[in-house]
């Protein structure tokens, strides 16, 4: 095979994981317009490739959150420098229909020729149910640590209610004694 065929089945083989990858694989450009959306996206968070094509991020950004992202998207931008290019960073993010999902990503700085950014690609799974069921678990564990708690209290309680007899190796009672009427 040579050099340029493979160049092209390089490039072929790239588009074709991006393309039918499960996950979300999204591109945006230093402003944060969204360049590549590929099927895991749509599937996700319920937009066509051409209705989120040219949008801003804020498709999917919660309303309440999105101060804080164009924050950090600005740092990064800035200074090339990202803390989830090689961590997964879970946050939620919102559907089309509104509804809440949470999602775990990781990004990577795309760099032209001279080194400068020219976007970010992140690769996006949601996760949602398992968060539910963690979070599911989480509570009866919490269930649990409060149920031994207050049986450790009442076993506790009960162990110092008890009155031990102690006795002498001869038998005899250790506690002391007191005298009444009928010792004389």
């Amino acid at each position: 095979m040579s050099e340029s065929s493979s160049t092209l089945d390089q490039a072929w083989l790239a588009r074709a994981v991006v393309a039918d990858s499960p996950e979300a694989i999204v591109v945006t450009d230093p402003q944060g317009r969204i360049d590549l959306w590929n099927a895991g996206a749509a599937n996700m968070f319920g937009y066509s490739a051409e209705d989120a094509l040219g949008a801003s991020l804020d498709l999917i950004i919660p309303v309440k959150l999105r101060d804080r992202h164009w924050r950090g998207y600005e740092h990064t931008m800035e200074t090339g420098v990202t803390k989830y290019g090689d961590t997964l960073l879970g946050v939620p993010a919102t559907h089309q229909d509104g509804r809440q999902l949470s999602i775990e990503f990781s990004v990577a700085l795309l760099r032209d020729d001279a080194g400068t950014i020219v976007g970010i690609a992140a690769v996006m799974r949601e996760v949602s149910e398992r968060r539910a069921t963690e979070k599911a678990l989480r509570t009866k564990l919490a269930e649990a640590e409060r149920t031994v708690t207050a049986l450790r209290a009442t076993v506790a309680d009960l162990t110092n209610r008890v009155t031990r007899p102690t006795m002498s190796v001869q038998g005899w009672s250790e506690q002391p004694c007191t005298t009444t009427s009928f010792d004389a």
